[in-house]
């Protein structure tokens, strides 16, 4: 499997320090300058017979100081040395970018909480963690399930049948759908037959 990941580093008083592990084997520790126009780019081929049914990549930023983020007068910041995720791909198929931001980023800092979601730009020093199996077209699909979840999650609508009983819906793929519907499969039963297989 070729995993490809593509970060966006930004400058301040010097870049940003990396730390790249995929399967708990660090792949890159260093400064996360750009090798590709403006981004750092990395790949890694794994071998199949290595992988485990979950594996994880983690993207860690680490050695930034409070200084690290240049303000003027008015606190604005004129430069940050930070991380931001642009994009992970798994056998040249991307991770679409609504569950990139759905998954957990473990902040160094204290009495805060213990991590944050719906954020791609590392400005604290922390840990975001990927997970992954090892098929990469079973992952495929499973995302583009997992996408559609997410997508609908604050799509559900009560709709009102002849006889006046009101049942859940949402729109999947263009169309309405009864959430109890006998002829066809709800997105959750869907989502829960790839997840469950094997």
């Amino acid at each position: 499997m070729k995993v490809k990941i593509v970060l966006e580093p930004t400058h301040s008083k010097q870049w940003p320090k990396l730390k790249l592990t995929v399967r708990d084997n660090v792949i890159f520790d260093g400064f996360c300058e750009p090798n590709n126009g403006k981004f750092f780019s990395w790949k890694i081929y794994l071998e199949d017979s290595n992988l485990q049914k979950q594996n994880s990549i983690v993207i860690e930023h680490y050695d930034k100081q409070g200084s690290d983020t240049v303000c003027d007068q008015e606190g604005n910041v004129i430069s940050d040395r930070a991380i931001i995720l642009k994009s992970i791909e798994f056998d040249d198929m991307s991770v679409p970018e609504v569950l990139l931001y759905n998954q957990k980023f473990y902040p160094d800092w204290p009495d805060q909480p213990e991590f944050i979601t719906n954020d791609l730009y590392f400005g604290y020093n922390g840990k975001y963690i990927y997970e992954f199996g090892n098929d990469s077209w079973k992952l495929y699909y499973n995302n583009l399930l997992k996408k559609e979840l997410l997508a609908n999650i604050n799509n559900k609508q009560l709709i009102q049948l002849p006889n006046g009983e009101e049942i859940e819906s949402f729109e999947f793929n263009g169309k309405l759908v009864s959430a109890d519907a006998k002829e066809s499969v709800s997105l959750q039963e869907l989502y829960e037959r790839v997840t469950n297989e094997n």
